[in-house]
């Protein structure tokens, strides 16, 4: 193999992985571990507030499946470290809620299913993730859930903005969320930064997923602005969400949604 050019990054001598957690004093740790717990629990508010109020899922159906998992299966059932399994308990309670909501609201954002089949693929989504994090989480020996719930975080992330070119609209979704969402995963980063500054895979994951969430701010932004809908007001729904259907029934068509709400869904994702 001698005709082969060299190599430009020789592999570490030490798998980074393998590299235990930085001796953090608890004030660093806290300093950011606390606005990562506290940013998404008010998430999870904003979030069931919103749906409540307006019928959409705030956040993807499928992702509140994958992060019920990640937080059932490293509170329940794989051991992980006390602090975090106290937080991820925490935030538990928050997504049996979301979950439900999910099952309940999410058929709008997928009219060609029915609602058996909507069901179905919650259902294999949920229990599919459950099985990666536990094994993933052993497989990285993973005892705070950092490896996983990075890798979780760029999907979840990329998952709003194709929620928001999906809706065409503003309809389900507010700066509010946006903002905490971002402000909870940006901490949560800074927390894997500081606790493994030695696992570079975690950096990339961060920077990944925060760039995606800024893009989201920016968008959303943009959208509820040509919407003329007020960007920081709780009670002012997004224009041209209709009515409510039942459980299962197919949303207005996106053209009704968009020409309501003054929005074309490719000037969403512009």
């Amino acid at each position: 193999m001698d005709w082969l050019p060299p190599f430009l990054i020789p592999m570490s001598q030490v798998a980074p992985v393998t590299v235990g957690a930085a001796d953090v004093p608890g004030w660093l740790f806290w300093s950011v571990a606390g606005p990562t717990a506290l940013g998404w629990i008010a998430t999870y508010v904003l979030a069931i507030r919103l749906a409540l109020r307006e019928g959409w899922t705030a956040i993807p159906a499928p992702l509140v499946a994958v992060n019920f998992a990640w937080e059932f299966s490293l509170t329940f059932v794989l051991e992980q470290t006390e602090t975090q399994r106290q937080i991820n308990v925490l935030w538990c309670v928050f997504n049996v809620v979301l979950l439900y909501l999910a099952f309940r609201y999410g058929p709008r954002d997928y009219p060609a299913l029915t609602l058996r089949a909507f069901r179905w693929m919650m259902t294999g989504v949920l229990l599919w993730a459950a099985v990666i994090v536990v094994v993933g989480a052993n497989e990285f020996h993973d005892r705070d859930g950092m490896y996983t719930g990075m890798i979780i975080q760029v999907p979840l992330s990329a998952s709003f903005l194709l929620l928001l070119k999906r809706r065409g609209s503003s309809a389900g979704q507010s700066m509010h969320i946006a903002v905490t969402k971002f402000t909870g995963s940006l901490f949560a980063g800074m927390t894997a930064l500081v606790v493994y500054p030695s696992h570079h895979l975690l950096q990339v994951l961060v920077v990944t997923y925060v760039a995606l969430d800024i893009t989201y701010i920016v968008l959303l932004r943009r959208t509820m602005l040509r919407e003329g809908r007020p960007l920081w007001a709780l009670r002012a729904p997004a224009s041209g969400t209709g009515p409510l259907p039942e459980p299962g029934a197919a949303p207005p068509p996106a053209s009704l949604r968009r020409t309501a709400a003054g929005a074309r869904s490719d000037d969403a994702a512009a």
